[in-house]
């Protein structure tokens, strides 16, 4: 039978809904325990939200006379991607460049917050990423275990009728303990009175 109650928007969380944390972090198990101190809040996305592609292509494998009797899977993977809109967050900026190629130093009598990029080229580093989305109670929480921003190129626009985004496109690997690329959790928000 239908429910409408089973209909969810993929609306962020308040307080937070993209948090990344170093590779290695232990991951949370549920879409409800509030993250550890680890999980560093990235701030704002953009109207787009974020989107999760998994990308498969296989080979038709033909018997004699030509009939398809199967197919070989010759490629897989998983990846996400987002544009982050807080470009004064120092930890939105080290998501993007890099722990090395930031630098932060705080607000006193003379400047505000400063941070200063100087980028290389170099690889970005590999992280955890968790998506926490929450639709009048009905929540879900999406997490990577292994990411990298594999952003093969990209124009920023800095005009006076847009904000300064900073696009990501993020390759995910298989977690090596539990073999997976992500997982989802889900709470549908009906709690059952005692």
């Amino acid at each position: 039978m239908t429910n409408k109650q089973n209909v969810m928007a993929g609306k962020p969380k308040v307080g937070g809904a993209v948090f990344r944390a170093p590779l290695g972090t232990p991951v949370p198990t549920d879409a409800i325990t509030p993250l550890s101190e680890e999980f560093i809040e990235l701030g704002y996305v953009s109207s787009d939200g974020w989107a999760r592609q998994i990308n498969k292509a296989f080979e038709a494998i033909n018997a004699w006379g030509g009939d398809e009797v199967s197919k070989s899977r010759t490629e897989h993977g998983v990846s996400f991607s987002t544009d982050l809109i807080e470009n004064l967050n120092v930890d939105t900026q080290k998501a993007k460049w890099g722990e090395a190629a930031v630098t932060f130093t705080n607000a006193d009598a003379t400047h505000g917050n400063l941070i200063t990029v100087e980028y290389s080229g170099d690889e970005t580093d590999p992280g955890v990423w968790v998506f926490d989305m929450d639709d009048q109670n009905k929540i879900q929480r999406t997490v990577f275990f292994n990411c990298q921003d594999t952003t093969e190129s990209f124009e920023q626009t800095f005009s006076d009728s847009d904000v300064v985004a900073l696009p990501f496109e993020v390759t995910c690997y298989k977690d090596p303990v539990t073999g997976l690329y992500f997982i989802d959790y889900t709470d549908d928000g009906k709690k059952v009175m005692a």
